[in-house]
């Protein structure tokens, strides 16, 4: 495992240290689980932990020991007893578990116990200090006025200055700083937007419009928003609460810690520094604030709100969330749900109740349960089994995972439909069976390593034969050669195909990356250019 620290070589030294360490002892390393640039906080995101986990607690396994380089590859987790559990998991399936890089040996010993649950607590302890350094530097760079990350309210723009404050260029959108000593700073935008944001603190403050209206009338006007968008009322909220229209920039408003669930902080931690310059004057700012505090965007009535939803009723003839969302002069589904406490039961008070169909189908069909019953029945009569795929791939049904939430499960809809389980489950059966023997015999289908587990040594030794004929290696090169595994072999055991490359000693270099890309640019647009050409006038 590796975070997303920049460490580039981290991933092949550690491959090379365990496979020493299994040379050393006797192993066959059979398959390799990477975590490339993910946190060792927690386990989410942790496909190739994930991935170990379920390969331990299967019957039927192809190893008989773990390998891990150092205790904290597990995690750097706050609590030192979740490394410690997943270790157990292992232990627990008859699996050894070896730390390659560790001075001790992992017998169970009272030392090494000692010795492991001290380790724990340091990768965790130095992913807190870690933490508490980052966050003070940024808090030290925010009360200085750079910015610290974060999205750029309406009506402001990046600029990027050197160490020594000079300005260099404004950056645009993606665009990010490459030097550890430049610093961007918040500037204000073009002349016109700073006017629209005068108008919108202005018909919100002096004519009391509520954030639909001024959003409405900003459409109207053809006015673009940020980053070329239509101006919503979430966007109209945003401007009216953003103190950069004051000239401050505020930082640590929230906090999530250590992948801490987000929490705002109490207004006295806000780090608030000299920004750009003031567009509209505190006292105008202030008011926003109380009309936004006080009336909540004009909040209506339980009345009002119902009122509305008979109004979409009659004239849409259901209601759901989007229609509730898109009208004009209802508010949001949202608001609803907090009112009435769900949208079921604002519809329950106005009289109307949800059908059983969901409006959300293929083609926007409303399909009710006879039309899906009469459709999965139709649909096995004429392929002889149902599977998700086979639901999917019918044009003449909605998809599988509709269908699942519409009965809770396929087996709930394949048992309204009358079809015999046993016998469903049989022809499945068969169908993967007849799938085996296929791959298994059919020598043209499927290469000799379908059904091999290939060792890292065979792996390394295929990658250097091929670049010592070929000079060099490429996707297409390997899956040309038979007897040489599959790239996903390699990016299932390795990662990426550029790691296999690494391991194997042979590194592409940026001109040939360069060369390959335009290589793939041009061929595509030759092709788009070719499908142009062959469409004739009028045939669409």
């Amino acid at each position: 495992r590796t975070s997303s620290d920049g460490q580039y070589h981290s991933l092949a030294n550690q491959f090379t240290a365990i496979a020493e360490y299994a040379r050393q002892r006797g192993y066959e390393i059979v398959g390799t689980y990477i975590d490339a640039g993910k946190s060792g906080l927690s386990l989410k995101g942790r496909q190739g932990l994930q991935q170990l986990l379920t390969a331990v607690l299967r019957a039927e396994r192809d190893f008989e020991a773990i390998l891990v380089f150092d205790v904290s590859r597990w995690g750097r987790f706050q609590n030192p007893d979740q490394a410690a559990h997943y270790e157990f998991i292992c232990r627990q399936a008859g699996l050894t578990v070896a730390y390659c890089a560790e001075p001790f040996e992992n017998d169970l010993s009272p030392m090494a116990s000692i010795a492991k649950q001290l380790k724990r607590v340091m990768a965790g302890e130095y992913s807190r200090e870690l933490s508490e350094r980052l966050s003070r530097a940024h808090l030290q760079q925010a009360r200085l006025g750079f910015r610290q990350g974060g999205s750029l309210p309406y009506g402001f723009r990046r600029m990027l200055i050197d160490e020594l404050g000079r300005p260099k260029l404004i950056l645009d959108r993606h665009q990010r700083k490459a030097l550890h000593n430049d610093h961007v700073l918040t500037v204000l935008g073009p002349a016109a937007e700073l006017a629209v944001i005068r108008k919108i603190f202005r018909w919100r403050v002096t004519e009391e419009m509520t954030l639909k209206e001024i959003a409405a009338r900003l459409q109207a006007q053809g006015v673009s928003g940020t980053h070329g968008a239509g101006f919503s009322a979430k966007m109209v909220r945003t401007v009216l609460t953003s103190e950069y229209c004051i000239g401050h920039y505020v930082y640590n408003r929230t906090t999530n810690k250590l992948q801490s669930p987000r929490r705002s902080n109490p207004e006295h931690l806000w780090v608030r520094a000299r920004a750009a310059g003031p567009i509209v004057s505190v006292k105008m700012f202030r008011k926003a604030q109380d009309s936004l505090r006080a009336r909540g965007g004009r909040r209506k009535s339980d009345k009002q709100m119902l009122r509305v939803l008979r109004l979409l009723l009659r004239k849409h003839g259901y209601l759901s969330a989007s229609i509730i969302n898109h009208s004009p002069i209802a508010a949001h589904a949202n608001s609803y749900a907090a009112h009435f406490g769900s949208l079921t039961n604002a519809y329950a008070r106005i009289g109307w109740k949800r059908p059983e169909w969901s409006p959300l189908g293929t083609g926007g069909t409303i399909w009710s349960d006879q039309m899906l019953l009469s459709g999965l029945g139709q649909l096995r009569n004429r392929v002889g089994h149902l599977s998700n795929r086979v639901i999917d791939l019918y044009p003449g049904l909605p998809s599988a995972a509709y269908i699942r939430r519409r009965f809770g499960s396929l087996d709930r809809a394949y048992e309204l439909c009358g079809f015999p389980m046993g016998s469903h489950r049989e022809l499945m059966r068969a169908v993967a069976a007849r799938h085996r023997d296929r791959l298994e015999n059919d020598s043209k289908g499927c290469r000799p390593w379908g059904r091999k587990q290939y060792s890292t040594g065979e792996l390394m030794a295929g990658l250097r034969r091929l670049v010592r004929e070929n000079g060099y290696l490429s996707a297409k090169l390997i899956n040309s050669d038979p007897s040489v595994a599959s790239c996903p072999v390699y990016v299932r055991r390795f990662g990426s195909l550029l790691n296999a490359y690494e391991t194997a000693g042979w590194r592409r270099t940026k001109s040939e990356l360069y060369k390959a890309g335009a290589r793939r640019r041009w061929i595509a647009g030759y092709a788009r250019t070719a499908a142009a050409a062959t469409i004739t006038p009028g045939a669409h």
